[in-house]
């Protein structure tokens, strides 16, 4: 499902593009620098409580947001060029965080991610989910009903790659992480 997101994203930005709609001249080819400073005038001009928390991962900030500001303008520029490929098109596999950060950018709505694919599925409804929404999701549920998460407890979490074996595997790790853990946990009750 991200990856429909990344393509909205994607396809909104080029569209600004070419009919020269974008919130800021700077995009078209943006300097690591004037990235910087985007995101500087975007605090300034106040951003919702979405957006200040995907700034707040983007720059992997654990301070006061108040202080973000101060953060940015230390930031290394060269933390910038995935972004900025992105942007021109150098990279088509940029991480989530990335595509996140565009979003805010360009202006894209509804974002963040989560209320895009909130619409989107209300949209298409659930008979007309993509396939490999239907084969993540029962993933999750597999997963979730295998390690015994309750449903309070947990929110579907889409993998990063869309290889369901990368995504098995990482259930597996973390099943085998959570065994490893529980037997290391039961060996020092019984010692005492």
């Amino acid at each position: 499902m991200f990856e429909l997101f990344k393509e909205a994203v994607r396809s909104a930005y080029l569209t600004k593009k070419n009919n020269r709609t974008l919130p800021y001249d700077e995009l078209e080819k943006p300097s690591p620098g004037d990235l910087r400073n985007l995101f500087l005038l975007l605090i300034a001009r106040g951003l919702s409580q979405d957006d200040q928390e995907t700034l707040v991962r983007f720059f992997k900030y654990n301070g006061d947001y108040v202080e973000l500001e101060t953060h940015i303008r230390r930031y290394d520029l060269d933390k910038f060029r995935p972004l900025r490929n992105y942007i021109l098109g150098n990279t088509c596999n940029p991480s989530e965080d990335i595509v996140k950060i565009l979003a805010i950018l360009i202006d894209f709505t509804p974002r963040p991610y989560r209320k895009w694919r909130e619409e989107h599925l209300t949209a298409v409804g659930p008979e007309n989910e993509t396939d490999e929404y239907r084969r993540k999701k029962e993933q999750y549920s597999s997963l979730k009903n295998t390690v015994g998460l309750s449903k309070s407890s947990s929110r579907p979490i889409m993998p990063r790659s869309s290889s369901s074996s990368s995504s098995i595997r990482n259930g597996l790790k973390l099943l085998l992480s959570l065994g490893i853990i529980s037997t290391v946990a039961a060996v020092f009750i019984a010692k005492e």
